[in-house]
């Protein structure tokens, strides 16, 4: 079409939420990221297509997470009268975040509507003016957050009811291994998993082990954080809907010291190998795993430290 115009580009970068016992305030940004083009369609209607091997469950249509979240930008900033603002677009988006394996494919298109919207429209809002907005969408501040700042993040809910969080300085003296399985876990349907309460003894073994993680991860401590990445609060109670998964996590912390979690809401499994154990875990141990459990798919990564943005 004659009036297309290349409006900006977006990165948006996979999350992995809780790591073991920072369950709904804990996530980490990863390298693997969908890329969207945003054109100008001169049309009165939104338009999207999409490209990649991940696709599968993807609205292809107006309900778009990411044409859902540009509209909630522009409601919050026009109110009532929002449409008299918006402006059609066209996207093209590469899709290489795995949807519903626990890996924050939802963030990516609820974080891509941000920046795009923030970026076409020069709202200049800010990153947790971002989050916020992007809460009504998606209500998961631990993927939402490391995906807009990347790195290590801890997201909290202020006096005033609203979002914040912060970032934390890790050492980069590891590599993330993500060992997807073939199968999905809906995101809601686990969490009725969980019940409302927990025992005591449960809640401060989390406590305590949540903030050995976050100084191992400081510290570049890796080797000794499999004592602390265990988590009674989540997990064990969502065990049955992804059993293989749950005893890759035993067997990785178990028999390999090697610090491991059930990646978001699963099924994915989420390990961190220090460096010094790299060449010998996989060299040494992977064959077996994959022999072992060979519905999973081993894709070695590292930590996002940048967070997603918008290019031409």
């Amino acid at each position: 079409m004659n009036d297309k115009k290349l409006l900006t580009r977006v990165r948006t970068y996979a999350t992995s939420a809780n790591l073991g016992p920072g369950f709904d305030c804990a996530g980490i940004a990863l390298n693997i990221y969908n890329e969207c083009a945003v054109y100008s369609n001169g049309s009165k209607n939104n338009r999207i297509s999409l490209q990649g091997k991940n696709v599968q469950g993807i609205a292809e249509d107006d309900s778009n997470l990411i044409f859902k979240t540009i509209r909630k930008v522009l409601e919050e900033k026009y109110g009532a009268i929002y449409e008299k603002y918006e402006k059609p677009v066209e996207i093209i988006c590469n899709i290489n975040v795995p949807v519903e394996r626990g890996l924050g494919s939802s963030s990516t298109a609820v974080v891509a509507g941000l920046l795009i919207a923030n970026e076409i429209y020069d709202l200049n809002l800010s990153n947790t003016e971002l989050l916020n907005i992007g809460l009504d969408i998606e209500p998961h501040p631990d993927n939402i957050a490391p995906c807009i700042a990347g790195g290590l993040v801890i997201s909290y809910k202020t006096k005033s009811g609203n979002y914040s969080f912060e970032k934390i300085k890790i050492k980069k003296n590891f590599k993330v291994l993500l060992m997807i399985p073939g199968f999905k876990v809906n995101t809601c349907e686990a969490r009725k998993l969980i019940p409302e309460l927990v025992p005591k003894k449960d809640a401060i073994s989390n406590i305590a082990n949540f903030a050995m993680l976050i100084n191992c991860l400081k510290e570049g401590n890796i080797e000794n954080a499999f004592n602390f990445i265990q988590d009674q609060m989540h997990q064990p109670f969502r065990k049955d809907i992804y059993a293989d998964s749950f005893n890759l996590v035993e067997e990785l912390n178990d028999c390999y010291k090697i610090p491991a979690a059930i990646s978001g809401s699963g099924p994915t499994v989420l390990a961190f190998i220090p460096n010094n154990k790299l060449t010998v875990f996989m060299s040494g141990h992977l064959d077996g795993l994959k022999n072992k459990y060979q519905n999973f798919q081993f894709k070695l990564t590292t930590v996002r430290n940048e967070g997603s943005y918008c290019f031409l």
